[in-house]
């Protein structure tokens, strides 16, 4: 009878550590770039996995005009394993510290209440120019660490803190979040979640990436405080190589013609109908995205200015109709259509099944010291009582 135990020892190399989903806050600075950014944005915790995730951004960017692209942040923060809701801003300098870029971050942190991770990573050039690419994710709900790397047909539990939300019901009551799960298929799923509860999830029988999201419920809209990717039976791969932008204006009117397009080949994809181009709506969709383009603010209500496309067409049609919209703002139509798309509870909307018809609007940015934007305005239409028809002027 042999025993496991008998025969010489063998030096066996160590295993690779398994890719995990986490915060790793870094609260002391590791490098002098931790430490100047965390001074320069007071309140700011520096994040080794964000940081990671700044650096395989860095590394793909070939040309010191290559522009950020909703596919290599999202494949960026998978390969980190960082499941924060992160922004990211580059800025390319003559050699000295990137301002505009610290500008955006504290921008992007200013007005908000919870505690926030930031990160910088840089690619120097040889004609001293450096391209620089940083990061910054309010923390309003913490993950329970978990493997990214699943097996096929595997199982895996997600478990959420909320740290801090203002999205009370009229009892009082924090309304659970809800998080969305989009296949490599381009199905969606979404779930229940219990803060501080484990939800067990067994649906990873195709392999490929998974894009998992959470969604808090406000009473007025919706918002997403975690976000992050897993992989099922093949590893996390790397982020595309990130390419100049062309520098063309884009024209609005061909961008609706795309969208409209990119929309309904995405729900053929997905085995549902085509939605109707519901014209009755488009031009209070197409004023809502001029506001947003001349404010600068995307969101579904802007304060003294508008109370939103839902609002607004409802006063000026009847019978009502049940609105799954989305918002973007992007350098292209391409941009703005992957960053609904990239995101499981955007993807929603667009897959909404028992939606008929659809208007979108899209607006030029005011600006002339840059390339302008496109603002974006999907609105993915429910009829339950009939067709709206205009409600006549009196």
């Amino acid at each position: 009878m042999l025993s496991a135990a008998c025969g010489p020892k063998m030096n066996r190399p160590p295993e690779a550590p398994s890719l995990q989903v986490r915060f790793r806050p870094q609260p002391v600075p590791v490098s002098e770039e931790a430490q100047w950014l965390t001074q320069e944005i007071p309140g700011s915790t520096w994040d080794k996995g964000l940081h990671k995730a700044t650096q395989a951004l860095i590394r793909a960017s070939r040309d010191r005009l290559a522009q950020l692209t909703p596919e290599s942040t999202i494949a960026a923060q998978a390969q980190a394993g960082y499941p924060g809701n992160a922004r990211f801003f580059r800025e390319l300098t003559g050699g000295g510290p990137p301002e505009i870029l610290v500008a955006n971050l504290k921008k992007a942190a200013a007005g908000r209440h919870q505690e926030f991770d930031v990160a910088l990573a840089q690619k120097s050039f040889g004609d001293g120019t450096i391209l620089w690419i940083g990061a910054i994710a309010h923390r309003p709900a913490l993950l329970d660490p978990m493997p990214a790397l699943i097996p096929l047909d595997g199982r895996v539990a997600v478990s959420i803190e909320v740290l801090e939300t203002s999205d009370t019901d009229p009892m009082g009551r924090v309304p659970d979040p809800v998080l969305f799960l989009s296949t490599p298929f381009g199905a969606v799923a979404a779930f229940e979640l219990q803060p501080q509860t484990a939800r067990w999830l067994d649906n990873f029988h195709t392999p490929g990436r998974y894009l998992m999201e959470v969604v808090s419920r406000g009473k007025k809209q919706s918002q997403v405080i975690l976000k992050w990717a897993v992989f099922v039976d093949e590893p996390a791969g790397p982020v595309p190589s990130l390419m100049k932008a062309t520098g063309e204006n884009p024209d609005p009117y061909e961008a609706t013609l795309a969208l409209y397009s990119a929309l309904n080949e995405i729900r053929q994809e997905a085995g549902l109908p085509e939605v109707i181009r519901f014209e009755g709506f488009e031009p209070i969709a197409r004023e809502y995205a001029a506001l947003m383009a001349a404010s600068g603010v995307v969101d579904h209500q802007i304060p003294y200015l508008s109370s939103g496309v839902a609002a607004k067409a409802t006063a000026e049609f009847h019978p009502g109709a049940k609105h799954h919209e989305n918002l973007a703002a992007a350098s292209s139509w391409e941009e703005g259509f992957d960053l609904v798309r990239l995101s499981p509870g955007h993807l929603a909307n667009l897959l909404c099944e028992p939606c008929t018809h659809a208007s979108i609007g899209v607006a030029l940015e005011p600006v002339t010291d840059q390339t302008p934007r496109l603002f974006i305005v999907w609105e993915l239409l429910e009829f339950p009582q009939g067709i709206p028809a205009a409600i006549p002027s009196r």
